[in-house]
């Protein structure tokens, strides 16, 4: 009548829960590690640098020079020694030169795919859930073997773990791709979901439905489904879809569960005000910090601050174009205390870039059209730099420090039309052509690379800007100049060697010494 909703395996034609040993599903060379065992989580989570990117788009592209069966699988995302047409690093080995403490993959559990007329699935980025436990097929090289999705990811997570660099899931919780016909609904009807008084469901996820996290069942669920993939699959980290639909009881009993396991296990999420399905102060969201300490929120006020943003259609600049968001900005590098009720820099999660809305050259293409190519460079720096100086975890998208663009132009005479704009800043479902990675700039971009490479290092070694107490970073960093219009914003980190940062955007320069 219906799948298991705690499948773990799945048939071909995805139609059936599949019974399997658990000696069946772990591949040769895979262990479990938890604590200091699992040395690559490191010791402070503020000094932590999260790369996101996707299965498929990583390798897809055949500048990655990945071999063409492994392009866009597990396989292809850990595949050794692969490098571009020029000769330089792609894949794994790129992610290791750069420094990152962790990958986050966005969705690899199994999601509703669509197909084209020649059977081919098309392009999705995945936040259409069907069964939570299962790592999604199309990432398997091998499409013979159902277990192949489950044993090439954990072959794909020893990789990195060898490689001194953790894994963290994108989950999607908080709904289903179908209403009428999920597992959950089939197996006990309106029970998972919020519903309306007149039957019908709520819908504060914009995709069709909400799941309640507050009933004791789905709570129940989350959490298990939470400790399979960190017990079975040793994953170290969880970023939530739109966590503010949760309540704030279900995250923390996550939070608490999983330090019982590891304290060093990332939780972080979307706090956005979503819904109306739960009282104010019950949603997991952002504005609700002082609730739900350890667990760490997408800083947007920072990112609006320093890249700008994009409301409703409507584009804002932000302190890189030129903004006088010189108060925000040092805001930001104090670990945001000004936004929200944050008890630790480590409940602040800071980012310029994430794969939804434009990426950070694309969003600066649009304002700057006449920016030559070297002060567009100079603005990314500038923006790297910022996102890199901030106290609390910090979380960069993959090709956000080369240059990345999804603006492919389909006009006559190479004209970008409105609909590649409209298509890059929302490029879930478009094709490869605009998602994939395309390597060939990272040889471009050497001279950026680089720069952005110290950064990251700098971040994560130094001290300076890893605080994990408040009151540290309110006695050591001082800001000394942020006046309004000034274009300037300096900060002094005094230690036994005091630092200063200077980020101007009229010069489009960062320097520090």
């Amino acid at each position: 009548d219906t799948r298991d909703p705690y499948t773990r395996a799945l048939s071909l034609d995805n139609k059936r829960s599949l019974i399997v040993s658990d000696r069946s599903l772990r591949p040769q060379g895979f262990s479990v590690k938890q604590g200091k065992a699992a040395h690559w989580r490191g010791g402070n989570a503020c000094a932590s640098v999260i790369c996101e990117l996707h299965v498929r788009d990583f390798t897809n592209d055949s500048s990655s020079g990945i071999e063409e069966n492994l392009r866009g699988t597990f396989l292809g995302a850990c595949y050794p020694r692969s490098h571009n047409f020029a000769g330089d690093s792609t894949g794994i080995d790129y992610i290791k030169s750069m420094g990152y403490s962790y990958i986050q993959l966005q969705p690899i559990f199994d999601h509703h795919k669509t197909y084209s007329d020649e059977g081919k699935i098309l392009y999705n980025w995945g936040y259409d859930p069907e069964n939570y436990n299962v790592p999604d097929r199309q990432f398997a090289m091998d499409q013979i073997d159902p277990l192949a999705p489950i044993l090439e990811f954990k072959r794909m997570i020893q990789a990195y773990h060898d490689a001194g660099i953790g894994v963290i899931m994108d989950v999607v919780y908080n709904h289903t791709y179908s209403s009428h016909n999920s597992p959950f609904q089939l197996s006990s009807p309106y029970y998972y979901y919020r519903m309306q008084n007149d039957g019908s469901f709520q819908d504060g996820s914009g995709c069709g439905n909400e799941t309640a996290s507050e009933k004791e069942m789905f709570r129940k669920y989350m959490l298990d489904s939470i400790l399979y993939w960190t017990e079975e699959y040793n994953i170290d980290g969880f970023r939530f879809d739109l966590m503010g639909l949760h309540d704030v009881d279900t995250m923390n009993l996550i939070r608490n569960t999983l330090d019982g396991i590891d304290q060093q296990i990332l939780v972080y999420g979307e706090g956005w005000d979503m819904g109306v399905g739960l009282p104010v102060r019950q949603k997991a969201m952002k504005a609700n910090a002082d609730q739900l300490p350890r667990i760490a929120f997408f800083n947007d006020n920072a990112r609006d601050a320093v890249k700008g943003r994009e409301v409703y259609g409507d584009i804002e600049a932000g302190f890189v174009s030129g903004a006088p968001l010189e108060w925000e900005v040092s805001q930001a590098l104090l670990g945001s205390q000004a936004f929200a009720p944050y008890s630790m820099p480590g409940q602040v999660l800071n980012y310029i870039e994430a794969h939804d809305n434009y990426n950070l050259h694309d969003l600066l293409k649009v304002l700057h059209p006449e920016d030559s190519k070297e002060d567009r460079k100079a603005r990314v720096y500038l923006a790297n730099a910022l996102n890199l100086s901030m106290q609390g975890l910090c979380f960069m998208q993959l090709g956000q420090e080369f240059m990345r663009t999804k603006i492919r132009s389909t006009g006559g005479n190479g004209e970008i039309t409105a609909q590649d704009l409209l298509r890059a800043r929302n490029s879930y479902n478009a094709p490869d052509g605009v998602n994939a990675v395309n390597w060939d700039l990272v040889t471009e971009h050497q001279d950026l690379i680089e720069k952005i490479r110290k950064l990251v290092n700098f971040k994560k070694n130094g001290r300076e800007l890893s605080e994990t107490k408040y009151d540290r970073i309110n006695s050591n960093e001082v800001i000394e100049e942020n006046g309004y219009c000034s274009g300037i914003v300096k900060v002094t980190i005094k230690n036994t060697e005091n630092k200063t940062f200077i980020f101007n955007n009229h010069e489009k320069s960062f320097n520090l010494y």
